[in-house]
């Protein structure tokens, strides 16, 4: 009987963990078929006071900090996707219509001031996306289009002007510039 028993436990545990990793698989959403869904996530409680904004190239997103993460529908194909606060972090994306993609949003504080990184998340990295589903199954995203922007976007035209200079600037350098690929969808 022990031994009947203590052959089944391996295929519990199997079992088990399947579940578990199909149910994180599913907190995402899927965009329509048409577009594009891109999740900025900041699973990382460190510089939970610092806001960090968000944009589509020319495009202000808004801003938000704290542990809160954003749904953003977009029309497939390029993007270059930065984030700013004491510096600016772009990935440049290449999204597919119908997928969703994740990208984790990393303060990285320092003496003096506090910066920004942006990574995208595969679906194949357990380790981030724990992190990153736990955060989406206990809290709703803000809505970045509910809130009022417009006056902040006015008085942000020299800032993103500024910002996509550095972009041109560090590929003309040929910087390393962080991809986000057709093959890093989740779905």
């Amino acid at each position: 009987m022990k031994k009947a028993l203590l052959k089944s436990v391996p295929l519990l545990l199997i079992s088990v963990l399947g579940i578990t990793l199909n149910s994180f698989s599913q907190t995402l959403k899927s965009p329509p078929e048409d577009k594009a869904l891109v999740y900025f996530v900041r699973s990382n409680g460190t510089g939970a006071l610092i806001n960090f904004k968000f944009f589509d190239g020319e495009k202000y997103l808004g801003k938000f900090n704290g542990m809160k993460y954003f749904i953003y529908e977009c029309e497939p194909g390029e993007h270059v996707f930065w984030a700013a606060s004491e510096n600016r972090s772009f990935v440049e994306a290449e999204l597919q219509s119908g997928k969703t993609y994740v990208i984790d949003v990393r303060p990285t504080p320092g003496a003096m001031k506090s910066a920004v990184k942006l990574i995208p998340v595969t679906a194949d990295n357990a380790k981030a996306m724990k992190h990153i589903n736990k955060l989406i199954s206990k809290k709703e995203p803000i809505d970045l289009d509910a809130k009022d922007f417009s006056n902040e976007a006015e008085d942000l035209d020299f800032f993103i002007q500024n910002g996509l200079k550095k972009y041109m600037n560090d590929r003309s350098k040929e910087k390393s510039i962080t991809q986000l690929k057709p093959e890093h969808a989740h779905n």
